[in-house]
């Protein structure tokens, strides 16, 4: 978001451009192989807000749990370390999409690593899952950079310009890298506790 035109008293900086993740389809994804197949439990990762129904979901039969947590983590920290490498300016090429789907290409800058592109979608009710991120969409107020301005230009300038929402239960804010921030969305809703995580990102 950004205010593209001269608006005399508004106090959002012309220059200042903030997007809005709200709906990062490759975490949530993984968020609801987590709580579809109970993985990576050690994980510091708050409950899910709403915890999802995960319907006819069932760890494939194929590997051992101690497999599939791992198979796991390896996606998390790669769904994670793709914003390190995003590509903000530019615009993929046909041919670049093409390159993009082969997984020996590593992580790509243009499209996020998703699960389903290795193990595409055995064990996991598609069906619930797209209900679920249904139940997440009016969870996300549009003025919620308005309402804590005087806590994010601060944190604009200090590189932050990617505000990154997930679905946890309670407070939640976590600097990511140098320009993305991740909050939970009871943290986004709540004006005092947007500010904070504001704030604290700065520290």
């Amino acid at each position: 978001m950004q205010w593209s035109k001269l608006v005399p008293g508004n106090p959002w900086p012309r220059d200042m451009v903030i997007r809005v993740n709200d709906l990062p389809h490759h975490l949530t994804l993984l968020l609801f192989v987590r709580e579809a197949w109970s993985l990576a439990g050690d994980l510091d990762i708050p409950p899910l807000e709403p915890a999802p129904d995960c319907g006819r979901s069932q760890m494939p039969n194929a590997s051992d749990t101690s497999t599939w947590d791992k198979r796991w983590k390896t996606a998390w920290n790669h769904a994670l370390s793709w914003y390190e490498i995003e590509e903000r300016d530019h615009h993929p090429t046909p041919a670049e999409m093409r390159d993009s789907q082969d997984p020996s290409q590593g992580l790509n800058p243009f499209i996020p690593p998703f699960w389903t592109q290795q193990y595409e979608w055995e064990g996991l009710d598609r069906d619930a899952y797209q209900a679920w991120e249904q139940r997440l969409i009016p969870n996300f107020p549009h003025n919620a950079e308005r309402r804590s301005l005087q806590a994010l230009i601060p944190a604009w300038k200090s590189g932050i310009d990617t505000i990154i929402v997930l679905p946890y239960r309670g407070y939640f804010a976590h600097r990511l890298s140098h320009q993305h921030l991740v909050v939970s969305a009871d943290t986004r809703n709540n004006p005092a506790g947007y500010s904070r995580a504001l704030r604290e990102s700065t520290r």
